[in-house]
């Protein structure tokens, strides 16, 4: 059996898993911002949820820089230099593997894909991962697209502050799936996510971007204008493929899964 946890910079999403890969039983509670707090609440919420006499690795997610098996910093989050792995090994003895979210995600979409695929999450921030032919590419392991600034209406913003479905769901008052205005999802959301992606597409040449979080999820409502945008600003390139990410909210989930099985055969 496998232990998932996929910290979110609102929520945090629990799974088991058995050997196959099957998900047997998932949970979601607040992700609280004092670190102290969040790792006994994290640590009641599995005890309560899950039984953990077979757990043969722990797998954890994390938006934010990854390294050394420790999370180093959380854009959403004030935590800093949080060791969840010792904290999980210590209360629950399973070894603890973790890894920055949108990699892991982006591992999970991209398996057996061929080329270089990027999986970019509009979520509570904006994550990306670089998987070339399968494999995380090492050279973009800390890619944080969404901390990159770019200006619009003559304001300098980061591009998650800008096009992650948070700063929608603050201006409109609503989720992002509850948005009716079709202006909106025609010109507002598809000028914003391509500030980003323009740049991204020139310097990563991906084949393939894959689009996943809540605002990923409605990428059929502005693909198109997204798409015409883009090309104009890049007129003599051929564009990558934009696709869903096919896991939804368990993107990430299995990308754990993923990389616990791989580091235990390592």
């Amino acid at each position: 059996m496998y232990l998932l946890i996929d910290i979110g910079g609102t929520k945090t999403l629990l799974s088991i898993a058995n050997n196959s890969g099957d998900l047997l039983h998932s949970v979601k509670f607040p992700t609280l911002a004092d670190q102290k707090l969040y790792a006994k609440t994290l640590l009641q919420q599995i005890r309560t949820n899950f039984a953990l006499s077979n757990i043969k690795a722990i797998s954890v997610a994390a938006p934010g820089v990854v390294k050394d098996n420790k999370i180093q910093m959380l854009g959403n989050l004030p935590w800093k230099n949080f060791d969840i792995a010792a904290f999980l090994e210590g209360e629950l003895g399973a070894p603890t593997y973790v890894e920055n979210d949108a990699n892991l995600a982006a591992l999970a979409e991209a398996k057996r894909l061929p080329g270089r695929t990027i999986y970019l999450t509009f979520s509570t921030g904006i994550g990306g991962g670089v998987v070339d032919d399968g494999k995380l590419n090492a050279k973009y392991h800390d890619f944080e697209p969404g901390h990159k600034i770019y200006s619009y209406n003559d304001k300098q913003s980061e591009w998650e502050d800008l096009a992650a479905a948070k700063p929608f769901r603050e201006c409109f008052g609503k989720y992002v799936q509850d948005i009716t205005d079709k202006k909106v999802w025609h010109e507002e959301i598809p000028a914003k996510i391509s500030l980003g992606l323009i740049p991204i597409i020139k310097e990563l040449k991906p084949d393939r971007i894959i689009f996943g979080g809540p605002l990923g999820f409605h990428l059929d409502r502005y693909r198109a204008p997204l798409r015409k945008i883009i090309q104009n600003a890049l007129p003599n390139k051929t564009l990558p493929r934009f696709y869903i990410a096919k896991y939804n909210q368990f993107s990430v989930i299995q990308g754990c899964l993923l990389y616990a099985k791989s580091q235990r055969s390592a």
